[in-house]
């Protein structure tokens, strides 16, 4: 993997995307405000823990999240 480069885990990914959200100056509160204020949304903290708990979070809100870190989500075939 290059610099910048992170393997999202399915187990750890709460962890991971607050870490990269430190990265950038972020708590989860901010990260998600950011989310709702950008992509007119007005879910809360405590349901995209939820949905993160439960394996229900959606490729599309990732994807709102790792637009606002500034991250892409890249799919690659494993060697």
């Amino acid at each position: 993997m290059e610099e910048n480069e992170y393997k999202l885990d399915t187990e750890n990914i709460c962890s991971q995307i607050k870490y990269l959200a430190a990265k950038e100056g972020l708590n989860m509160t901010g990260l998600k405000y950011m989310v709702n204020a950008v992509f007119d949304k007005q879910d809360s903290v405590r349901n995209l823990y939820n949905k993160i708990k439960n394996k229900t979070l959606r490729v599309s809100e990732l994807s709102e999240i790792a637009e606002i870190l500034n991250y892409e989500i890249i799919l690659r075939k494993k060697p």
